[in-house]
């Protein structure tokens, strides 16, 4: 057998490992480049959803002290009219001559019970 000399087998070793070093660069790069994307598109986001957030809770808090005021005029529109119906129901009473009911006294159901 014929020795090889290290001469003849390094054209060989460079035309198999060149490309695959080169491969192995590039890939790196790409890698590096694309987590660079990502990274910064995670950052982007990330800002995005916090104005998205702070703008939300604001139209939260906003949105409920409006139906806060809703509610409380609603309720002074019931009790007013709540006002209204038992002085109707007074001067009816009056025009008929009914007396009214006695109170109802708290412990009612007690005497229900004992009876």
């Amino acid at each position: 057998m014929d020795s090889i000399s290290l001469s003849y087998l390094a054209p060989i070793i460079a035309a198999t490992l060149g490309p695959m070093l080169a491969f192995v660069v590039v890939s790196m790069r790409y890698q590096h480049q694309d987590s660079t994307k990502t990274r910064e598109l995670i950052e982007q986001s990330s800002r995005e959803n916090r104005e998205l957030i702070e703008q939300s809770s604001r139209e939260n808090r906003e949105l409920i002290e409006q139906s806060r005021r809703e509610n409380q005029q609603s309720h002074r529109e019931v009790t007013r009219s709540l006002a209204d119906a038992r002085e109707r129901l007074a001067r009816i009473e009056g025009h008929l001559s009914i007396a009214a009911p006695p109170p109802l006294r708290e412990s009612a159901g007690e005497d229900a019970g004992t009876a």
